[in-house]
């Protein structure tokens, strides 16, 4: 190591130790500290600092390879530059790298160790970090190292902002001292610092109380095409449903909805905070608005159902490896049934708004061939190996937990309500659930196996039992039908089929492929499993450039499939790696893009009763 590399890490250890300002951890037994700084936030990297005592010959530390409630290994390590040690007089120590997230350090004769690195935070994504000019979203398990002994200990967080940002937002606690106020926090271990994402920079903030509880709405990448004003007063409809829901508030502190309108998607539950991504013109056409506001009530749900109840697998976190549970349908799945539930339910969106919402559940889970390959287990079980690695043939091969969980919970819902005239439902099972296995339960937190079915049998009866059991552990398709019928629904399928069949006018018809958006190109992207296409033989990156001899391009394909009638056989010329060739194929009765549900026209007035008490809401549905 040269000198000037030593000095320049001196500098670091000794800024380190003027910013905390408190004695040696020496003398602070179990205390880890961590220092965040962002002098190369052009370039998206966080400079980290971790300080912790040591009382071995050799310390080991870690980075995890996933975070929690993203089922995926993520490989973190990877970002990870620079990495630097020494001992509190800032004399270089040896640093081994042992595995792809481990990190040997020599400390014989050392009570207290600082590592110094960077970490590249250049994926815009809610399981990951991202650092920019104007703000950083720093997730705690691809940024902060730990060792086996010093995860379950306390862990500071020094936050140092560049003169040009303004503010800092976390759950984590606040110390209130010397330094700063607002810069420097506190988790009890290194589980609630991974779970506490920390967002600085340029931000906004608003502030909202419902029933003596706080919350944040803070927003990153804020825009005059998103109305904060309007959010708020919409989030906290929100909280107002799924706390009446609970009846319990599980929150020591404000909890914040950390949201970046950035033109990505997604969300990640955390005990006192969820990261949410979206586009900054979703409030500008109500569709895309709903789903954001669907997106923030399924994670606000999560803070119930998955941060404070959750499979046994999951209690307890090993972040080398994947952690495997077979319940990912109830944790994920019934969560989905219940966001848009509890968004009509809030009053945000009327009942054809719902109705579209769950027509759309039904359609995208029947017209996925891979839902005849794996079972709601198993696909839970899978997930870390298919659910977040899809591939093309991924729609033939598995079924998403989430959908079919969503559909689970939908018809065991009707089941037990019809099963107990309507004096218990799956509102019930879950409230249940939550006091036998929440933190407060038996359960510490954990259900085991199982634990759902039980709830349901008690509750409802065994045959409701028995229909849960095939549900989960085979290929089985929920009786959708069965349960809309029940409260007076019905279920049309192929609207768009019968609305043409009625005008007289042709019918919707494809060849059973789905095509590579917003390309050049007329590729296949994926080939539907006993569909015509299958059938004949295409296959995924496939590029279509002729129908019987005629140029069909991206922007004409579909009117020119529409002109083909079904059941007509026509040849289609492909290019398949640089070569042409030719595959007749038959065409076929489009792929429904859209289900609706409606009211029976005969709804009986008990029907209307079911609906109303299911839905929460009375209904001006005429007799």
């Amino acid at each position: 190591m040269t000198a000037s590399r030593t000095s320049v890490f001196l500098g670091g250890i000794c800024f380190l130790l003027l910013c905390f300002q408190a004695p040696s951890l020496a003398a602070r037994e179990n205390l880890v500290r961590h220092s965040l700084d962002f002098p190369q936030r052009q370039n998206q990297y966080v400079h980290v600092t971790l300080q912790l005592p040591v009382d071995s010959k050799q310390l080991e530390l870690a980075m995890p390879s996933w975070t929690p409630g993203s089922y995926v290994i993520r490989d973190y390590a990877a970002q990870v530059e620079k990495l630097q040690a020494a001992d509190a007089t800032g004399r270089l120590i040896e640093v081994e790298k042992v595995a792809k997230n481990r990190w040997r350090l020599a400390t014989e004769g050392i009570t207290e160790v600082i590592v110094s690195y960077d970490v590249w935070a250049g994926r815009l994504h809610v399981s990951s970090s991202w650092v920019e000019s104007e703000f950083a979203l720093i997730n705690g398990a691809g940024v902060f190292l730990y060792s086996t002994e010093s995860r379950d200990w306390p862990q500071e967080v020094m936050v140092n902002l560049p003169e040009s940002w303004g503010e800092i937002q976390t759950s984590l606690k606040p110390i209130l001292g010397p330094i700063e106020a607002g810069k420097l926090y506190l988790s009890k271990d290194y589980d609630e610092l991974v779970d506490s994402p920390i967002v600085a920079g340029n931000i906004s903030v608003y502030r909202f109380e419902r029933k003596g509880q706080g919350y944040r709405l803070v927003s990153a990448g804020e825009t005059e095409f998103w109305d904060n004003q309007q959010a708020v007063q919409d989030l906290a409809e929100i909280v107002d449903a799924q706390q009446k829901f609970w009846g319990v508030n599980p929150f020591d502190r404000d909890y914040l909805f950390l949201n970046f309108p950035l033109e990505f998607k997604g969300g990640l539950e955390h005990d006192h905070s969820t990261v949410m991504m979206s586009s900054r013109w979703a409030m500008r056409n109500r569709p895309d608005y709903i789903k954001w506001l669907a997106l923030v009530s399924h994670e606000f749900f999560h803070s119930w159902n998955v941060r404070r109840m959750r499979p046994e697998a999951l209690v307890n976190y090993d972040y080398d490896e994947e952690v495997y549970t077979r319940e990912l349908w109830l944790a994920e799945g019934l969560t989905s049934y219940y966001d848009n539930l509890l968004l009509f339910r809030s009053g945000l969106i009327e009942v054809n708004e719902y109705f579209e919402l769950l027509a759309s559940e039904f359609r995208n889970y029947e017209t996925v061939p891979g839902r005849e390959v794996r079972s709601a287990e198993q696909a839970s079980f899978d997930s870390w190996i298919k659910h977040y690695v899809p591939d093309a043939n991924s729609i033939n091969s598995t079924v998403s937990y989430y959908r079919k969980g969503s559909l689970i919970g939908f018809v065991t819902d009707a089941a037990i309500r019809r099963e107990t005239g309507s004096r218990v439902s799956l509102d019930t099972v879950m409230r249940q659930m939550y006091k036998q296995y929440g933190p407060d339960g038996t359960g510490n937190g954990g259900y085991p196996s199982g634990a759902f079915e039980n709830a349901v049998e008690e509750l409802a009866g065994p045959r409701v039992r028995a229909m849960v059991d095939g549900l989960l552990r085979t290929i089985s398709d929920p009786d959708i039908d069965e349960a809309l019928e029940w409260y007076g629904l019905k279920l049309d399928r192929a609207p768009g089929r019968s609305a043409a069949e009625q005008a007289g006018e042709p019918v919707p018809v494809d060849i059973g492929v789905s095509w590579v958006p917003d390309n050049a190109l007329l590729n296949v992207e994926h080939v539907f499993k006993g569909g015509a296409a299958a059938n004949a033989g295409l296959i995924p990156a496939d590029e279509l450039l002729a129908i019987n001899g005629l140029r069909v391009l991206p922007g004409t394909s579909d009117d020119r499939i529409q002109r083909l009638l079904p059941g007509e056989r026509v040849e289609l010329t492909l290019v398949r790696n640089g070569k042409l060739f030719s595959l007749p194929v038959q065409v076929q009765h489009a792929i429904p893009e859209k289900y609706v549900i409606a009211p029976d026209n005969k709804i009986s007035r008990r029907e209307k009763v079911r609906l109303e008490k299911w839905l929460g809401i009375g209904l001006n549905i005429k007799q």
